[in-house]
């Protein structure tokens, strides 16, 4: 374990304790307002433009080295916060630093948030956005859906969608921590409970109750690791060992393999969830957004 590892994560337990002091609102009042505060701090060899795509905010993170190229390898990326939070911000140096490294476009997708915009919201914007970039003449071979926590659960669902409604789908998904069953019961809820420095049960099942309070939440469109994989492109999954949701991870792989769909699983000891987002900070961040990259050129021609 890094020393930046071992000090982010003491940092987060601590963070974590210091919130659940809160009542439930002050306490998503306050890590909304964190996630939504630029923190970024992009290199120079980054270009970063907003734009609306399918009536959608995104942003493009392109390296400014590809920013002329007529046709891109494009990553559809959805970030992470419970639907409830994140934004731009919050996961700008994750996405340069892979940009960089993978040669490729990101898109970043500033989704609607529960519990103003509630399920499906979230994955309305993410077809538009895709079905959008089909429209402008963008192939699906040259496009990847990613996302982190419940990012995941948007980029894995929109995949489900998009091949129940016929429409071609992306080369390849790339899931940071996913967070693919709402039930919130899976084994690791209970056996990580003490080692998760981001996470607890109860954060995630008061986000479930701002995100589809009236959705049961074994649904497969809400819970995306209860439908079916077949016929879903390759996958790429990183998880943290250590994690509450690391069970979803696990058993998202043993899924796709049992259908006969690649899929590359990357596990990490002892880091917090979704820690390829904390490129900037995590050594282990950056190793396994390296190895990302690698996943990705193999399976698209940057």
């Amino acid at each position: 374990m890094s020393l930046q590892n071992f000090l982010i994560n003491a940092v987060l337990k601590r963070t974590q304790r210091a919130l659940m002091q809160l009542s439930v609102e002050h306490r998503f009042n306050r890590s909304r307002k964190w996630m939504a505060t630029d923190h970024s701090r992009v290199a120079k060899s980054i270009e970063a433009r907003g734009e609306v795509i399918g009536g959608v905010p995104v942003e493009w993170v392109v390296p400014k080295r590809l920013a002329k190229h007529i046709d891109p390898v494009i990553c559809v990326y959805f970030h992470g916060g419970a639907f409830v939070m994140g934004s731009l911000h919050s996961h700008r140096d994750m996405a340069a630093f892979l940009a960089e490294n993978a040669n490729i476009w990101m898109l970043m997708v500033d989704y609607r948030l529960a519990p103003e915009h509630p399920f499906p919201a979230s994955l309305d914007d993410a077809a538009a956005i895709y079905r959008s970039l089909l429209a402008r003449g963008v192939s699906a071979e040259r496009m990847l859906l990613g996302g982190d926590s419940a990012g995941g659960n948007i980029a894995l669902a929109t995949a489900q969608f998009l091949r129940d409604a016929g429409v071609p789908l992306p080369t390849a998904l790339i899931l940071f921590s996913p967070w693919l069953d709402l039930q919130n019961s899976s084994p690791s809820h209970s056996a990580n409970a003490a080692t998760d420095a981001l996470l607890n049960t109860q954060l995630l099942d008061e986000a479930v109750e701002r995100y589809a309070p009236h959705v049961a939440r074994h649904d497969a469109r809400l819970s995306p690791l209860l439908g079916s994989v077949a016929g879903l492109p390759p996958c790429l999954i990183v998880a943290s060992a250590t994690e509450i949701l690391l069970h979803d991870a696990v058993s998202l792989r043993d899924k796709l393999q049992n259908s006969g769909i690649e899929v590359d699983y990357l596990e990490w000891p002892n880091t917090p969830h979704a820690f390829p987002v904390f490129a900037r900070w995590l050594p282990e961040a950056r190793e396994a957004l390296r190895r990302t990259a690698r996943f990705i050129r193999r399976k698209v021609r940057s």
